[in-house]
């Protein structure tokens, strides 16, 4: 009977943690990824409106407490489609079609956010740390955010324009609306 008492007791207070938790889908006709490339010749960025971003947060507590994102290689749009082609080509994209995000740790302070963890981009996945913002605007609960990231660190070799290699080193961007 002890047993059968505590179990219902653990149960109640797990799901009573469990209610708390509130799921938010990222609005895509508002929310946006960018990547930017540095080259000695030119700079470009491309953008991705294909964002599908999911959080839990803490109502009780108005935090955030995880984070998912998944974007498609192929959805990014440089305003060059030759451009755009190679670019699958260089990350293989076909054969891995998709960068995830999923967050290990988030720390807020006031509506900033500090966040860890696990980016996975061209089969590597790699432990990333960044800062983000979150704002409030009417009934949206937006976060923007950016880091960098290298090519090599994922095992991609940095493509080529005039056989000269762009930066290893690329920023992202991120703006998702809830």
């Amino acid at each position: 009977m002890k047993k059968v008492i505590s179990g219902l007791l653990l149960s109640l207070l797990l799901s009573s943690a469990w209610a708390q938790q509130i799921k938010f889908t990222a609005d895509k006709k508002l929310s946006s990824i960018t990547y930017s490339m540095y080259h000695r010749l030119h700079n470009w960025d491309g953008i991705s409106r294909e964002l599908n971003s999911v959080i839990l947060a803490d109502a009780a507590k108005n935090t955030i407490t995880q984070v998912a994102v998944s974007v498609k290689v192929s959805s990014f749009d440089s305003k060059n489609a030759n451009r755009d082609s190679h670019t699958m080509e260089v990350t293989e994209g076909l054969k891995y079609p998709n960068i995830t995000f999923s967050s290990t740790e988030i720390q807020q302070q006031g509506d900033q956010l500090f966040v860890k963890g696990v980016l996975s981009f061209h089969g590597v996945n790699r432990n990333i740390n960044f800062e983000a913002l979150r704002k409030k605007s009417g009934d949206k609960l937006e976060v923007q955010g950016a880091f960098t990231v290298k090519m090599s660190q994922f095992n991609i070799e940095p493509p080529t324009l005039l056989a000269i290699p762009t930066n290893d080193e690329f920023k992202i961007s991120f703006k998702a609306v809830y």
